[in-house]
């Protein structure tokens, strides 16, 4: 009999639907599904929409999942909303990175039988079952969470991060650099971005604010980009913004 720990943060896959969809019990998906080879500890930190998911409750996930024991269980199955499901995948996969971990949510209440939670939770119980040593997330199919490589003695570290994605027209003027400790500017698809961003690393220079680029390319080939600098490369927007909470 494998043991699971499953960890109930809310979500649309702990919520129930009459006149919206508001929070109910963390852990309904176990009221639906049974296995007879698995077993399940549970436990809550918190319940939340992800939508709301905060550095507070990011923090006590972490310190909960730190605390655990894992040689008493095969693994841990962390239930979650799908708003901000990638950026906790990213956070967890970053921190715990050779832990039997998945994400699982779901795009329905579960009281709605085509609800995805529930092949999501199977195929995780699978997955945990099967053996694993790297954090996953379950949503309409398994996905290995984005860590480039392990991070050396990881720390949990609030920062002000602003994130900026490139669009037409966009207007740098517009944001308020004020107690900005770090700007994460995704590029467009090629690795480009507006020429205007130049004038904008500047202020950020000046106020003190560390600028990074982040692209899913490998290079940064056209010559509008070759004269940036401090371009994080093969990266999702979610895994360079835990990596840069995580990093001195």
């Amino acid at each position: 009999m494998d043991k699971i720990l499953v960890i109930g943060t809310g979500g649309t896959i702990g919520s129930v639907k009459d006149d919206n969809i508001h929070l109910d019990s963390p852990f309904k998906i176990l009221d639906y599904m049974t296995f007879e080879n698995a077993e399940f500890d549970c436990v809550s930190p918190f319940t939340v929409l992800s939508e709301n998911m905060s550095f507070e409750l990011w923090k006590k996930l972490a310190d909960y999942i730190g605390s655990v024991d894992f040689s008493k269980y095969k693994g841990i199955i962390v239930l979650h909303g799908s708003d901000t499901l990638s950026f906790t995948g990213a956070l967890l996969a970053n921190l715990f990175y050779d832990k039997p971990i998945v994400l699982v949510a779901s795009d329905k209440p579960l009281e709605d039988k085509t609800a995805n939670g529930f092949k999501n939770f199977e195929n995780a119980v699978k997955y945990i079952q099967n053996g694993i040593s790297k954090v996953y997330i379950s949503y309409d199919r398994i996905y290995e969470a984005e860590n480039k490589e392990p991070l050396e003695n990881p720390v949990f570290k609030f920062k002000k991060i602003l994130v900026i994605t490139p669009y037409v027209g966009i207007d740098y003027n517009s944001y308020d650099l004020s107690n900005i400790d770090i700007v994460l500017h995704s590029m467009y698809h090629s690795a480009t971005a507006p020429a205007e961003v130049k004038e904008f690393i500047n202020r950020c220079k000046v106020s003190g604010a560390e600028f990074y680029f982040v692209t899913e390319s490998s290079s940064a080939d056209y010559e509008s980009s070759k004269s940036f600098e401090n371009i994080i490369f093969n990266s999702t927007v979610e895994s360079a913004y835990a990596r840069l909470l995580l990093t001195n």
